[in-house]
């Protein structure tokens, strides 16, 4: 350019323009903005708290290379073997994938995201908190914290070498890497750690059981306990102030953990739904909607489709205390869900057009005791996308991701965060 308004480059962009590109970007290249050159750095200050886009990635622990012989050969992680990174894949940009090493030792599964944060186990099967963006690792309450159901094992000089538990009716001593992979069901947080007194719930122990912990806690305390041998939480989730945790049965209860006491308990919907349909229930999902809805994702087994299963929506009226059939094809009224490990959630593909509307994305769901789907009809295993209107179940990661079983899943859904 010629005349007044000539620049030497991208780094004379005016401030107020280099702010409106920061809205445009993803967090991981919001990060490097700031890295560009100086006049970008103080525009990446300027802008402060910008909300940057938050397209879910989807986390992983990455295989290890080999110790030995070819470093290029890659060698699948063993179902409790610790990993040293986590792997990050995008749905914009599905062929590439980030490994982050996972600060402090290594981990043995994801067991939940939520607020930014990724909810580990790590070597010793304890729950961590950690943000792979900033590197920040809180520790939630140990293993042995669950003093009701689980007792360490140790050596004469002290150390920890297993744990002591009743899981699929037997009682063993497990080593201290195996509870992480198969303890935890799912773990959701009330909201940043850095909220005041922020809560983790955390489904547990062949998903019979549901105990929190406040951050800065040091045990974990139950606050249910299924005894019905066919029934267990099938998914938990925080919406509206309020805790809520549905069976397999579709039982839904709550739990206000607002005030100083012990949390509120509450029976939301008390029958099960299983005699209403001819199909069995492979698995249960809640969703909490921007417009304030709280909806129930149910997958039936469906030998007469091409894929396998049915997904049919409920809107789960709390002051009726009914279940509320919807369209499926409308349910979502155009957006795009993401359920799994992670706290679910729901995105406009207005505002995120690389989305499909009007689906569902899926990690691997855990099919514990589900083996009639899992030996002869599962064709859920890796990351899917389930269409709401034409009923068809596809790969998210056409190219690779999603690799694990649907015994131990260790994969979740994470949107990235600063806070």
């Amino acid at each position: 350019m010629a005349g007044p308004y000539a620049s030497s480059g991208w780094s004379d962009l005016p401030i107020d323009l280099l702010i409106r590109i920061l809205h445009l970007l993803e967090l991981p290249e919001a990060l490097a903005f700031g890295a560009v050159c100086s006049s970008w750095r103080s525009a990446s200050v300027a802008a402060g708290c910008v909300p940057y886009r938050q397209t879910p990635w989807l986390v992983s622990l990455a295989d290890e290379p080999l110790p030995v012989g070819d470093q290029q050969l890659r060698v699948r992680r063993g179902l409790w073997d610790p990993a040293a990174t986590t792997e990050h894949r995008s749905l914009l940009d599905p062929d590439r994938t980030f490994q982050v090493s996972f600060p402090g030792g290594q981990a043995v599964a994801c067991c939940g995201a939520s607020h930014g944060w990724l909810i580990m186990a790590n070597e010793l099967s304890d729950l961590v908190l950690y943000n792979p963006f900033t590197a920040a690792l809180i520790p939630l309450p140990p293993i042995t914290g669950f003093a009701s159901c689980i007792e360490g094992v140790y050596e004469d000089g002290g150390k920890i070498v297993g744990y002591r538990y009743r899981c699929y009716m037997m009682e063993h001593v497990h080593g201290v890497q195996s509870p992480g992979a198969c303890f935890y069901d799912k773990v959701v947080l009330s909201g940043p750690p850095s909220t005041c007194r922020a809560v983790a719930l955390v489904i547990h122990l062949d998903g019979k059981r549901l105990s929190f912990a406040r951050i800065g806690d040091s045990y974990w305390q139950q606050v249910s306990v299924i005894q019905r041998s066919g029934d267990s939480f099938a998914d938990c989730i925080y919406h509206r102030g309020r805790f809520y945790a549905v069976t397999m049965e579709g039982i839904l209860k709550s739990w206000d953990f607002g005030g100083p006491d012990k949390p509120r308990k509450k029976t939301v919907i008390a029958e099960d739904d299983n005699d209403m349909f001819d199909d069995p229930v492979i698995t249960r999902y809640l969703l909490s909607t921007p417009w304030g809805h709280l909806l129930q994702v149910r997958v039936f087994l469906d030998t007469l489709r091409g894929n396998n299963i049915r997904i049919e929506i409920d809107r789960l009226d709390l002051k009726s205390q009914t279940r509320v059939a919807l369209s499926s094809g409308k349910a979502l009224r155009g957006h795009a869900a993401f359920v799994g490990q992670n706290s679910p959630g729901i995105l406009s593909t207005k505002k995120f057009p690389e989305l499909k509307p009007d689906c569902i994305y899926f990690t691997t769901p855990r099919l514990r005791k589900r083996r009639p789907f899992e030996n002869r009809h599962n064709q859920w295993s890796g990351v899917k996308v389930y269409d709401l209107k034409r009923r068809t179940l596809e790969a998210a990661f056409p190219s690779g991701g999603g690799h694990y079983g649907t015994i131990c899943p260790l994969e979740v859904w994470f949107t990235p965060s600063l806070v």
